[in-house]
């Protein structure tokens, strides 16, 4: 079988980012990298392969990436654009923001209907490592949380159309919310460990689009956390940014339709929250007749073992 490949980026500044400056070195002092002959930012990417002969390759950059991303855009198509997943190790703030968190979320602009591909096995597999890892190492004060699907370089005035101008699946990886979390070394650890599990397992897992609910929803994290029966980790679409005239009109099936042709694979189901909007339920019926899947009430999904997802 072939190798697979992951590449992860770190601003290595520790006045522009807290976290993934002390993620790396963790790494750095654990794990056996070697230099290539990749520059960025003056910096040469670091490389580790895995008992498996995975690749993984660690960037350092001069500032997180999501902030200038038209400079590393080019760098990313020319070095990465065939790799299985990208992440971006960083800290997660924000008003109302959960504290001692590790959160792990797809990029996307929902506003513009664009996403990033999303690679559905790895992606599952950090987020189930990050787990596993916060459990082996008793850092029993912080959870394991996916977030909404999202991209930080709107904030930065980024162009939402760069989301689509990478094959690259992306995800955010993140310790949140204070200081004092940024720096636990024990969560760094956690992160660490984490990013080499991307290719731990092969399973491919039932794989559902979730939409409705909150940012932070804890029925989606549940699912893909679950111990004998998960889900796959794909973009989360919640309801503050599905209820309007963009995924509720006439046009909605389309911006939805991108949505799932951006995952990797087939979706088995749709999962809505109960209290997403009349309209956007009927965009989703129709859409899952179109491709034969079954929707599934957020309810149902607390048991997903007992879900038409593990009962075909």
């Amino acid at each position: 079988m072939a190798s697979k490949k992951a590449v992860y980026f770190f601003c290595i500044d520790e006045s522009k980012d807290e976290v993934a400056p002390k993620v790396l070195e963790k790494i750095m002092e654990t794990f056996d990298l070697t230099e290539t002959d990749i520059e960025v930012d003056r910096n040469k990417v670091l490389k580790y392969i895995d008992e498996a002969s995975n690749e993984f390759y660690f960037v350092k950059t001069k500032v997180v990436i999501c902030a200038d991303y038209s400079s590393y855009l080019p760098l990313i198509n020319e070095y990465f654009e065939d790799f299985d997943i990208a992440a971006m190790v960083n800290w997660h703030g924000g008003q109302n923001a959960p504290d001692k968190v590790l959160c792990i979320h797809t990029v996307g602009d929902l506003a513009s209907a664009r996403y990033s591909p999303s690679n559905p096995v790895p992606s599952t597999n950090l987020a189930r490592a990050l787990e596993h890892h916060r459990e082996r190492l008793n850092l029993e004060e912080f959870k394991v949380t996916t977030e909404a699907t999202h991209w930080s370089g709107i904030v930065y005035e980024g162009k939402s159309e760069w989301i689509e101008e990478s094959k690259l699946p992306f995800l955010d990886i993140e310790i949140g919310s204070t200081s004092e979390s940024y720096n636990n070394p024990v969560a760094a650890s956690v992160i660490a460990y984490a990013l080499m599990d991307a290719f731990a397992s092969e399973e491919k897992v039932p794989t559902v689009l979730y939409m409705g609910g909150v940012h932070f929803e804890d029925t989606i994290t549940n699912a893909v956390l679950h111990k004998s029966h998960p889900v796959s980790l794909t973009h989360i679409l919640p309801s503050r940014w599905l209820e309007n005239e963009m995924y509720m009109g006439e046009d909605a099936r389309d911006y939805l339709m991108k949505c799932i042709d951006s995952i990797h694979g087939s979706i088995d189901g749709i999962v809505i929250h109960e209290k997403l909007k009349r309209e956007i339920k009927d965009h989703v019926e129709i859409i899952a007749e179109i491709l034969s899947i079954p929707v599934i009430k957020r309810k149902a999904l607390k048991s997903p073992e007992a879900t038409v997802l593990y009962q075909q």
